[in-house]
């Protein structure tokens, strides 16, 4: 990969990063909304319980992404972003663009599932 390259990689791993920051911010605020409610009606309570474990599994699942691009931007700064992690080939460059927090190539990450 050359220089461009890698720039533009970590420009959408940044982007990426800022987004789910604002995203996980919402929830966050979201969440404590939900927490400070007082129900009135039964049904209320367990509609907002429900709303509130749903928020809560989406908060860590954007959380986990959080880690994952932080990872790709250590690999990047270590030198070893674009490597499979499986085999050890070269990720296509496709791919990276396509999810630049890819760990491994196709092939590999079908055998990973």
């Amino acid at each position: 990969m050359n220089r461009d390259e890698l720039g533009d990689l970590r420009r959408l791993l940044r982007e990426a990063r800022d987004q789910l920051a604002r995203t996980v911010a919402r929830t966050n605020e979201e969440l404590a909304t939900l927490k400070a409610h007082q129900p009135g009606a039964p049904a209320e309570a367990v509609t907002t319980e429900l709303v509130a474990a749903i928020l809560s599994r989406l908060e860590g699942q954007e959380k986990h992404e959080l880690d994952e691009i932080a990872a790709a931007q250590a690999r990047l700064e270590a030198g070893t972003f674009g490597g499979c992690e499986g085999c050890g080939r070269p990720i296509p460059l496709a791919r990276l663009r396509a999810l630049p927090t890819a760990r491994y190539c196709v092939p590999c990450q079908a055998r990973q599932e």
